[in-house]
């Protein structure tokens, strides 16, 4: 066999591949990231110029206060601002919130929906399923399925229960949050220093065997290579825009089948002043919109800028309208939220970011479908040759689908190409 270019390619320089990379790099192999977009970064995607101060488009927050990223970002000498949703949070409901929404009679038959997620061990059924059993109604309603279907981006009929479990979303609802004061793309171009990255990369084809790996450019320039880490996102790999030879075994497509891409997009809205309580972190409510959130909260004296977080179908149907004609949804809704707040009057800039027409995505990141339960586990298994898998999709160990779940998919993923390697 000829001598390869590199001892190990990996595909992608999101936080998984950054942090694969990093570690393969550190035990003194030879590494090469090849990447489509001309950025360090995947779904971290830092806007530095819309508001003066670091607003995300992508990800945004390290969740939790026991996130393995934490650590990282100090190692990083990265300062972190601390950013509780809880101090400042606002629920809007048919536009009763406060104590009139929690005073609201058909909150008696929510219980403790969270801890019965967390705790389910009953047959597989979808979210919907399992909320219509209670016979909720109304503002009970509304809130669990805020609760349930938030974060995981499908829609009540696509979400399994073993998959909420799995995936923890009751310890996503239920944390505080961190960010980065620098900008979250800080962290992913830390990592990569001094690594051999190679931006406006698109992979066409990977060739895989037992003991070696080509990966193919589109223009058909090719990387030989003992090894290679893929953490091309779930939508990307589900659509076969890219090509493996040979195919992926059954295993793997069973995996991804089980899984699949949620539909999220932001809409940054900056206005000329701040219509809103001055302590907001986030607002929910039951319109167009699910979420809204002050994008600089956390700091002193910052510009007036929303976000809202469109998901699933909502995120659909957004999807296919104009820039100006989303952001008009939003401002409408605002003007519905805060009446006489004449929220299009004060606009001075907006910006969407849909991440279900990316091509390098194909959707936000990853939830698991009904029957999915165990998807993520065997895509994550080492059983294809020299290919290794990381990225969210393939996150086990801790919360789905966030930054540091595909940060610890990175560090396994290098420990598995070492093992294999040596």
């Amino acid at each position: 066999m000829a001598t390869p270019d590199v001892d190990v390619v990996v595909i992608g320089a999101g936080m998984a591949g950054t942090t694969a990379a990093r570690g393969l790099a550190d035990a003194g192999l030879q590494v090469a990231i090849v990447e489509s977009q001309d950025r360090i970064g995947g779904r971290i995607f830092t806007d530095h110029d819309f508001a003066g101060l670091p607003v995300e488009q992508g990800a945004e927050f390290i969740h939790t206060d026991h996130a393995e990223t934490l650590p990282l970002a100090e190692a990083a000498g990265l300062d972190l601002l601390f950013c509780n949703p809880a101090d400042g949070y606002i629920m809007q409901i048919a536009g009763a919130s406060g104590p009139e929404l929690y005073a609201d009679p058909s909150l008696l038959k929510l219980g403790n929906v969270l801890d019965d997620v967390a705790g389910y061990a009953g047959p597989e059924q979808t979210a919907g399923e399992f909320l219509a059993a209670r016979h909720l109604t109304g503002a009970a309603w509304a809130m669990a399925d805020q609760m349930l279907s938030i974060h995981p981006l499908g829609d009540l009929h696509e979400l399994g229960m073993h998959g909420l479990r799995d995936d923890r979303v009751v310890e996503l609802e239920r944390g505080i949050d961190h960010r980065v004061a620098a900008g979250y793309d800080e962290l992913p171009k830390w990592l990569a220093r001094d690594l051999d990255v190679r931006l406006g990369w698109r992979v066409a084809e990977v060739r895989w065997a037992p003991a070696s790996v080509t990966v193919v450019r589109d223009d058909a320039e090719e990387i030989t290579a003992r090894a290679v880490v893929c953490t091309l996102p779930i939508g990307v790999l589900k659509s076969n825009s890219v090509r493996f030879t040979p195919d992926l075994p059954a295993t793997k497509w069973r995996a991804l089948n089980g899984l699949e891409m949620g539909a999220a997009m932001k809409i940054l809205l900056r206005f000329d002043e701040p219509f809103w309580p001055d302590d907001l972190t986030m607002l929910a409510v039951d319109g167009p919109v699910r979420l809204y959130w002050t994008s600089l909260y956390g700091r002193v004296d910052a510009p007036a800028v929303l976000c809202a977080y469109v998901t699933g179908f909502r995120a659909r149907a957004l999807s296919v309208l104009s820039d100006d004609a989303a952001a008009a949804v939003c401002l409408a809704d605002l003007e519905r939220i805060f009446p006489g707040s004449s929220a299009s009057a004060h606009l001075q800039a907006s910006k969407r970011i849909d991440w279900l027409t990316n091509p390098d995505t194909r959707g936000a990141y990853s939830f698991v479908r009904l029957g999915g339960a165990g998807s993520r586990a065997a895509l994550a298994a080492p059983d294809t040759g020299s290919l290794f898998w990381a990225g969210d999709g393939s996150a086990t160990e801790t919360i789905a689908s966030v930054v540091h779940g595909a940060h610890v998919t990175g560090k396994r993923a290098a420990a598995e190409v070492l093992a294999h390697l040596s």
